[in-house]
């Protein structure tokens, strides 16, 4: 699975498990909301009617209860005052009236959407939540040619080079040495400032160090000499070597020997480095 399907799917997971889990966190969410608006809208006619009860001025007080009513909520929801146009016509004189009609309609209303809610699934969004967290957490999602690395810029189609701060072995991108085939366990930030070459799919050999003769998608990432290489991917690679061999149809022997301080490397050494960064 790709990095951008990877995340999303994990937030989306991540998302449901705690939306749906037994704890009911959406039910009691959307039931706290449900009570936030409803208090507002009975407010907002309390507060109407207050205003316009005892005006001498004017004359079409269910038209001003209504402007008043709409101004009140506006900053909660989005109420068109059009859309309230057929309460003006119906003759009705008495606001203190209109005003106990319409906080029985909105009990009602808070009522029978309680019921509704009571079995809400994820379903009930018009735009996924999952979808909103990651398009809001997303950035660049290219990869390194080389190894594989997610490049760390914030922004999708951004100006400049990708980068990525630490490289990882390039094994994990399926590289092998031309003469024997085995797995690499260098990374390519180490390799340009090398002497070796590698060869592209088009079978031109190319010194790492001029990786961006190779053209795109070499040419739009910026790798720095730097031999650094995280913890992490040293355990990972020991740990999982069978499954790099199976997945990549190649031996980590003679260059790609997997060093044995690598296989000392436990996990939680692995996650700590991680942990402080």
């Amino acid at each position: 699975m790709f990095p951008k399907a990877f995340f999303q799917n994990y937030i989306e997971r991540r998302v449901k498990s705690h939306c749906l889990d037994g704890n009911r966190r959406l039910e009691k969410f959307l039931d706290s909301f449900l009570n936030l608006l409803h208090g507002n809208i009975l407010s907002a006619v309390s507060l109407s009617t207050q205003i316009v009860k005892d005006r001498k001025d004017r004359e079409d007080k269910v038209s001003l209860w209504l402007d008043e009513f709409c101004r009140e909520l506006s900053e909660v929801i989005s109420l068109p005052r059009s859309d309230l146009k057929g309460i003006e016509h119906q003759e009705v004189i008495d606001i203190e009236f209109l005003s106990s009609v319409m906080t029985k309609a909105v009990d009602d209303l808070r009522d029978k959407l309680k019921k509704e809610l009571a079995d809400a699934d994820m379903s009930l969004f018009s735009t996924q939540p999952h979808t909103i967290l990651a398009e809001h957490f997303s950035g660049c999602w290219e990869q390194c040619p080389f190894c594989g690395a997610v490049c760390t810029n914030t922004m999708q189609g951004h100006d400049g080079d990708h980068q990525v701060v630490l490289h990882r072995p390039q094994a994990l991108k399926g590289w092998r040495t031309c003469e024997t085939h085995h797995l690499v366990t260098t990374i390519c930030s180490s390799n340009v400032a090398g002497e070796i070459s590698f060869v592209t799919d088009d079978e031109v050999s190319i010194p790492y160090k001029r990786y961006r003769d190779a053209g795109p998608p070499y040419s739009t990432w910026n790798i720095l000499p730097d031999p650094s290489m995280q913890a992490y991917w040293k355990w990972f690679v020991s740990h999982f070597q069978t499954e790099l061999e199976a997945l990549y149809n190649g031996k980590f022997q003679g260059r790609g020997e997997i060093p044995e301080a690598w296989r000392r490397m436990t996990k939680q050494e692995a996650l700590s480095e991680l942990d402080k960064r």
